[in-house]
């Protein structure tokens, strides 16, 4: 931990000095309460160690000040003239703890490890504030799909019940989002709302962060840690990328969902909680039960609702108003004024297959915003990325890529005419200068700027 020691007797702070170093915290010292208050507003420590009596401003107001500019901040008092109406108005003022003069070492190492706790438990809340702030910002799930509509409408049901749900659909459907959606019509909508990747954490360090530990449990483990089903009582734990948990895994959290029990890592007391379970993946968990590496006692317990969100090449009709919603919000994170948008990007953006989903239309969503001249007012087909223009069709039948290979040569026209344009009109229509700008042969522009139909001396005048 960072902590302070404010006493005016500097035999105290060597004698803090000498044992707190070899506990491995980080200190700092000052030697009057003038200077405490300065030192701990700078250093922001998470424990400070305040000596009552000192000349200038004694440890209650050193308290009071602290506190007012860092309610977080752990006081804890000494003093050689501890008295019961002191240690209320202490305690009134926000402090911790009061240690009395001569202090005891062990009694010292007591009262900082229980502020360690409190600090550990801070840290977790916080992480949860955030998270519940999250939610609340812009999780909407809106569609055009009849067949995603059918599916918010189930989804809407099974809401408001305490089973398990199971949603899978590719990489970049929405799953997390669709995963808020439920929670928020839920009769839980008002706990916590907890979301673990169970891909991006190892086997030991998920266990420890769904369950908790005790003290001791491994090494590392220097404090009694609350898992996730434990701060999430009563709330809502959203198991991400389900289809990466080990069998062993899978068998605890199969017994949290059949009994709502559970034991910390390294701790044989059994522990209850009351959380619903909503779980994610895009493998296909069907093949993995038959290879062996998922259980099927599991999977029907997670299961008891399955929703599978189509990927976004299976509703085009949700593809603009998901572009003009991400472009409007980056727009005005941003303050650009919100653009409008050439019909020819939409062309662009309905003939590509989306293997990235909502999530890569988002990013190009952003990469246009980022591109996009206030000045000029339109989003045009120059700021979508290539690869959009040269995908494959959406489907293979015979008319849509007839269709398709129609729209792609327009669009290719149109590219090209508009970037010649631009750069003629930098140039006051000079061939030979535009072509050494674009580094090309002037006899290719001459010959491409009549194919295209663009007059130079219409654009020099």
């Amino acid at each position: 931990m960072r902590i302070a020691i404010i006493d005016d007797d500097s035999t105290i702070l060597e004698w803090f000095v000498t044992l707190l170093k070899q506990d491995g915290h980080e200190l700092f010292t000052a030697g009057d309460g003038e200077a405490g208050v300065e030192a701990i507003i700078e250093h922001q420590p998470d424990v400070a160690l305040v000596d009552l009596k000192m000349p200038g401003i004694d440890g209650l107001e050193v308290t009071r000040q602290v506190l007012k500019e860092n309610p977080s901040t752990i006081i804890i008092l000494m003093t050689a003239h501890a008295t019961i109406s002191t240690a209320v108005e202490a305690m009134k003022l926000g402090a911790s703890e009061y240690l009395s003069k001569p202090l005891d070492i062990d009694e010292v190492r007591i009262v900082l490890h229980k502020a360690e706790e409190k600090i550990a438990l801070l840290r977790e809340n916080r992480t949860l504030k955030k998270q519940i702030e999250q939610i609340g910002r812009s999780e909407v799930f809106e569609t055009k799909d009849p067949n995603l509509t059918k599916i918010l409408r189930e989804a809407g049901n099974a809401a408001k019940t305490d089973t398990p749900i199971l949603i899978t659909g590719e990489n970049g459907t929405g799953k997390e989002v669709f995963a808020k959606y439920i929670f928020k019509l839920s009769n839980r909508a008002n706990k916590q709302f907890v979301v673990v990747n169970c891909a991006a954490l190892s086997e030991q360090l998920l266990e420890s962060e769904l369950f908790g530990h005790a003290k001791g449990a491994f090494t590392g483990a220097i404090v009694d840690h609350a898992g996730y089903f434990e701060i999430a009582d009563g709330g809502t734990i959203f198991l991400d990328e389900t289809g990466e948990l080990s069998p062993a895994m899978q068998v605890r959290l199969l017994r949290v969902l059949q009994s709502g029990e559970y034991s910390r890592v390294g701790e044989t007391k059994t522990r209850k909680t009351d959380v619903r379970v909503l779980a994610a993946t895009n493998r296909d968990l069907h093949q993995l039960i038959e290879e062996e590496k998922f259980r099927e006692d599991f999977y029907y317990r997670i299961n008891v609702f399955e929703f599978k969100l189509p990927p976004l090449r299976e509703r085009r009709e949700d593809i603009m108003p998901y572009f003009e919603m991400f472009i409007k919000e980056f727009c005005l994170q941003m303050n650009k004024k919100e653009p409008e948008i050439d019909k020819g990007v939409e062309e662009i953006l309905l003939g590509y297959r989306w293997p990235g989903n909502i999530r890569e239309l988002k990013n190009v969503a952003e990469r246009t915003s980022i591109l996009y001249d206030p000045e000029v007012g339109k989003i045009t087909r120059d700021l979508i990325p290539d690869r959009l223009m040269w995908s494959a069709p959406v489907t293979g039948d015979d008319e849509e890529l007839k269709d398709y290979k129609a729209v792609k040569e327009n669009v290719v026209r149109e590219f090209e005419r508009s970037f010649i344009t631009r750069h003629l009109r930098k140039q006051k229509g000079n061939i030979a200068a535009t072509a050494r700008e674009i580094q090309v042969h002037p006899v290719f522009l001459r010959q491409k700027v009549a194919a295209l139909g663009i007059d130079p001396k219409a654009i020099k005048n």
